[in-house]
């Protein structure tokens, strides 16, 4: 059984937690008016003047693990690293956070070093391509921006995988190993999906090879989402997936039909489907409608499988929760699936 198959694991021990404790109480103590503390599901972020400040928290989740230091310390730099290919004035650096010898912390202090944070510029979470979507702000020269953005990064972005029989192995084992979590799920619609998905592949592996000899397959963002997507001037795109290089590697077709797939989630199909067919004009990209329904099927199972993991863990959700958005991910999934058949 493999990292991807396995349910995430669990935080670490109690004497992390109450390390970490004491340093988000100590960064809580920096926050003035108008500033805020947010914990997120592996970080705590620390708003502070025109400043935003990410801490990890010491937990493992396949394939992730933060609960050594030096772990943190490397997942910091990653997360830069990465984050700076689409937002690059928003990622300003790492940080050690040090024990001083009176006890105290300090951001790049003289004393021990006790974790590392990550120094953003603090954006306007107003200006979320999600927050104007619901409010009726976007434009279409909004989008026609995403899409010059995501259409100059896939272009500069060295190809990754190029073979079409590696390319079709790498799907067949990631469709495998949702089956192996979806299958707990629902039984008979996880069947109807991996029956449908494993057909496709053997379909069309020339499709596939096409798509891998033209340098399609690259290192992507790995979590497109509108809520990662900033309609500052220009625009940015932040949250990288930073933690597992083997979900950011894939087709720039897939990331694309995976922002119209999460889009289409919050009611506004149309502005996911504007980016991508103006994104792929851009890049001269003519992937085939059942390719492109095939990759939306696959990605709303990888969240499916995503959410079964997360009902199984301590969250700000309830299990009922998680399960039922895994549900309603599996539907979208089986819904692609026969398009792509069709």
């Amino acid at each position: 059984m493999s990292a991807h198959e396995r349910p995430p694991r669990s935080p670490d021990s109690a004497p992390n937690h109450a390390a970490l404790a004491a340093r988000v109480a100590w960064l809580r103590s920096r926050l003035g008016a108008g500033d805020e503390a947010i914990e997120t599901h592996f970080a705590w972020v620390f708003l502070v003047g025109d400043r935003a400040w990410k801490l990890r928290k010491p937990v493992c989740r396949d394939p992730m693990d933060y609960r050594g230091l030096e772990s943190r310390r490397v997942g910091a730099g990653e997360e830069v690293r990465l984050n700076r290919r689409l937002a690059p004035g928003t990622y300003l650096g790492t940080h050690p956070l040090t024990r001083e010898p009176d006890g105290s912390f300090a951001i790049d202090g003289k004393g021990e070093v006790v974790d590392w944070l990550v120094e953003m510029r603090r954006l306007d979470r107003g200006r979320m391509l999600d927050v104007l979507l619901a409010q009726s702000r976007v434009t279409a020269g909004d989008l026609h921006r995403v899409a010059q953005l995501l259409a100059d990064f896939y272009a500069r972005e060295p190809a990754v995988v190029t073979d079409g029989a590696a390319l079709v192995a790498r799907l067949r084992a990631q469709i495998l190993a949702n089956h192996r979590v979806l299958r707990t799920l629902d039984g008979a619609g996880d069947d109807k999906l991996h029956a449908a998905q494993a057909a496709f592949l053997a379909a069309h592996p020339d499709w596939l090879a096409a798509r891998a000899a033209a340098g399609c397959v690259i290192e992507g963002h790995g979590d497109l989402r509108p809520e990662h997507i900033v309609l500052d001037d220009p625009p940015v795109v932040i949250d990288c997936l930073e933690f597992d290089r083997n979900l950011r590697v894939l087709d720039r077709a897939e990331e694309l039909e995976f922002l119209a797939l999460e889009c289409a989630r919050i009611g506004h199909a149309a502005a996911g489907e504007a980016i991508g067919r103006e994104c792929r004009a851009q890049l001269g990209d003519d992937a085939p409608p059942p390719l492109r329904h095939f990759y939306r099927s696959h990605r709303a199972a990888t969240r499916t499988k995503l959410y079964v993991w997360r009902a199984n863990e301590p969250d700000d959700g309830s299990p009922e929760r998680w399960l039922a958005t895994a549900h309603e991910y599996l539907e979208l999934a089986l819904d692609a699936a026969q398009r792509a058949a069709g």
